[in-house]
């Protein structure tokens, strides 16, 4: 497990670490179930500013940790899940500690790269069975990157990815014009660079570069999901970073939501921990400034109310107008995809606006409270007023 001890002067690779644990440890457990051999890919891995010898608070780390308990709760139920990991990094001193890792995993099978990821990419995937599912990491400490040079692994069917899109330098990067065309490289698909020009406030610029990017990892990769967690910067509220997450399973998208509204709850406690620390620092007043953080606005519950509202909007536009009809299990992942809510909050939505007649579902059983996969979802064709069906 992460703890935050660890994590001194560099709070938001803990909030990052939380996501990598929580998704790693749902997922990696739920895909041994049907797949025989789980492969880790880490193409940027360091390790940078480990804490403590056993390397807990590395992403590799974290993600060998996780291979070896689900490999360990398969094998007790008598199933032999074969787990594999890649890492990659291309700094000497760096390579040298990671060098040191296979040895310390013995149940899993590690191999290390001293290399440019690119370059040792292709060897990768002719060395991962065609019958395995691979989590992808592409953590680098910069930003520049050819996606495209990529395509081979995203456009791996058998695979989902985790990118992390260092919002701060890009969006810097993006005024200068002597790095422009580095940054066409990371995003080298679609029309958003005269929308970024035009854009007039740091809001507007996040979200156009973030729907560029996402775009064009759905378009490279052929992902049927795309999302998105925001890292802030540990004591100023300005993004650090942006993780991406590219699935093509339902199951994905539905275990994103869900780590991700974990990790934003332990991204708030942090900072304000950390905004704590600070003004302590500077003031000694630690009280003082305890009691202003308890008495200041919520900016998590107010932003996930706000993704329910857009949810629900969402929902509605998704949806056809009668006699047109989408099923259900095909809708709800889209909207999760959309905004940052979880399956069991889409459910919910989806029932209040059927009784508010808002949504239609002809195939409703009596006694049930939600949505079922197989539900159809209509629009009405002439809006009803908002009241309660029965």
């Amino acid at each position: 497990m992460v703890e935050l001890s660890d994590y001194v002067g560099r709070e938001q690779s803990y909030v990052k670490h939380v996501f990598l644990e929580l998704y790693l440890e749902r997922l990696v457990y739920k895909v041994a179930s049907n797949y025989s051999h789980v492969v880790y890919v880490d193409g940027f891995a360091g390790p940078w500013q480990s804490a403590n010898e056993q390397f807990e608070d590395t992403s590799f780390g974290i993600a060998l940790s996780a291979l070896r308990r689900a490999k360990a709760s398969w094998k007790a139920l008598g199933r032999d899940v074969r787990m594999s990991a890649f890492l990659v990094e291309r700094h000497s001193e760096a390579y040298e500690k990671l060098a040191e890792v296979p040895a310390r995993y013995p149940d899993v099978e590690v191999k290390t790269y001293p290399a440019e990821f690119v370059s040792v990419l292709p060897e990768i995937l002719r060395d991962i069975p065609a019958t395995a599912f691979t989590f992808f990491l592409i953590d680098p400490t910069g930003w520049r990157i050819r996606l495209a040079a990529l395509a081979p692994m995203l456009s791996r069917l058998k695979s989902e990815v985790i990118f992390n899109f260092i919002f701060e330098f890009i969006n810097r990067a993006a005024s200068i014009k002597d790095v422009a065309a580095e940054l066409d490289e990371l995003i080298p698909f679609g029309n958003w660079r005269p929308a970024l020009e035009a854009a007039t406030t740091p809001e507007e610029r996040k979200a156009i570069l973030i729907e560029a990017f996402a775009a064009n990892l759905s378009h490279i990769g052929k992902y049927t999901y795309v999302a998105e967690t925001t890292i802030l910067r540990p004591v100023r509220d300005r993004p650090l970073y942006c993780l991406f997450y590219a699935t093509r399973h339902q199951t994905g998208i539905e275990e994103f939501r869900n780590c991700q509204v974990k990790a934003l709850k332990e991204q708030s406690r942090t900072r304000a921990k950390t905004k704590v620390r600070h003004a302590q620092a500077k003031t000694g007043q630690t009280e003082f400034f305890q009691s202003l953080h308890e008495m200041g606005p919520d900016d998590l519950t107010a932003f996930l109310d706000t993704e329910q509202d857009e949810a629900e909007k969402t929902l509605l536009i998704l949806t056809p107008v009668e006699p047109d009809a989408i099923h259900y299990e095909e809708l709800w992942p889209m909207v999760l995809a959309r905004n940052a809510v979880k399956k069991t909050d889409v459910n919910q939505i989806a029932a209040r606006l059927r009784k508010e007649g808002r949504l239609v579902f002809p195939d409703w059983e009596k006694g049930k409270r939600i949505p079922q996969p197989h539900y159809r979802v209509q629009r009405p064709g002439v809006q009803l007023p908002r009241e309660r069906q029965s």
